[in-house]
Parts: C-alpha cells; structure tokens; sequence
C-alpha cells in the first residue's frame, strides 16, 4: 500500500514537472525579453528548479510521514 501510494505520487510530481517545462518552453513570446531580476537569478525563477524542488520537499515529506505512522 505505501509502495503503491509512493509510485503515484511520484507519477503525478513527474508529470506536472514536465507538463510546466513544456509549457515553459513553448513561451516563445515572453522567452525573447528577460526582466533585470531574472538576469540576475537566473535559477530562482527557474520553473524546472522549483518544480523539481518541490518534489523533493514532497518527497521527504512523504517519507517522514510514514516513518512517523509506523
């Protein structure tokens, strides 16, 4: 059950996290002009950084948890 859930979760973190970096690429209007912040972050605002960053917050999150519950 914990293995079954895990894959799921897992599934679905990988598919938004591919859905955002092609919706992130197919920006061809806004990818021509990048504001000063960006240019000075470039990895902050990062849509594969933060999505795939998150996955790893969600990913411990979900360890923890059932490290606690058993």
């Amino acid at each position: 059950m914990t293995a079954a859930i895990t894959l799921i979760a897992v599934t679905l973190v990988c598919l938004i996290g591919l859905a955002v970096t092609l919706q992130a690429g197919n920006k061809k209007s806004e990818k021509d002009e990048v504001s000063q912040q960006v240019k000075r972050h470039p990895l902050l605002f990062n849509p594969v950084i933060i999505i795939y960053s998150l996955a790893g917050v969600a990913g411990i999150a979900i360890i923890l948890y059932f490290m606690m519950v058993s």
